[in-house]
């Protein structure tokens, strides 16, 4: 999975900057609430086996952000843009006697509205359509705090799936590469809301946690068309 999620933004960042208008790369800090997350993973880790626990003492303690790394692609028609993205994120954490890591993908279409304000830098708002895929995976450690401890005498896993929209406001300043290329740097807020409840598959009782909330990305672009196509 992970080898294929990587050929899959490797390939949009590809047909971006190559075979469409741009393409690029970005790290987003996603704000979501892991108290809920934390709280049932601390109870799994608590719980003594006879109640379906592990019977430890401490807790969970993930804190935001979390991180995503991706690459994007799009191209402009006519006073708009169209595009699409992906990324992958991955957390771990762990109490004294269970071990757990996080793990999901994102893809999303995207469609903007650049509007030049100064030379070679514009505000772009945008609303995208997302679907998202995520894993949890909880293990005992009497092997050691081991990642993806298959082995584990105990393990508990839960997979979910959800779309969403996320409306966002991206600002990007470019210089040029050439007379019909450049490169930009771009920030871009943006709030992913769900549109679909989450859809669990695994063991029972799947934890109370979500990747709605706001974040924070920042990224590079590269892009083959002139910036005065996007002064208007």
């Amino acid at each position: 999975m992970r080898h294929t999620t990587q050929a899959v933004v490797a390939g949009v960042v590809f047909l971006g900057a190559i075979c469409l208008g741009y393409g690029g790369f970005e790290v987003t800090a996603g704000f979501v609430d892991f108290k809920g997350l934390n709280r049932d993973l601390t109870r799994l880790n608590q719980l003594d086996s006879a109640n379906g626990g592990i019977g430890g003492s401490d807790s969970f303690n993930y804190k935001m952000p979390l991180w995503w790394y991706g690459g994007h692609g799009g191209d402009h028609v006519g006073a708009v843009t169209l595009g699409g993205s992906g990324a992958i994120a991955a957390r771990a954490n762990q109490a004294d006697s269970l071990g757990s890591e996080v793990a999901a993908i994102r893809a999303n279409f995207e469609m903007g509205y650049p509007y030049s304000l100064v030379e070679r830098a514009w505000v772009r708002p945008t609303l995208e359509l997302a679907g998202t895929g995520m894993v949890i995976y909880a293990h005992s450690k009497e092997n050691g705090a081991v990642v993806g401890n298959f082995s584990a005498n105990f393990k508990r896993w839960f997979a979910s799936w959800g779309i969403g929209v996320v409306p966002g406001v991206e600002v990007m300043g470019s210089l040029p590469i050439s007379e019909e290329s450049y490169m930009g740097l771009f920030v871009k807020a943006s709030y992913f809301i769900p549109v679909s409840g989450s859809e669990w598959f695994g063991d029972r009782n799947p934890p109370d946690f979500g990747l709605s909330g706001f974040a924070v990305q920042i990224g590079l672009r590269f892009g083959k068309a002139a910036f005065r196509e996007f002064e208007y």
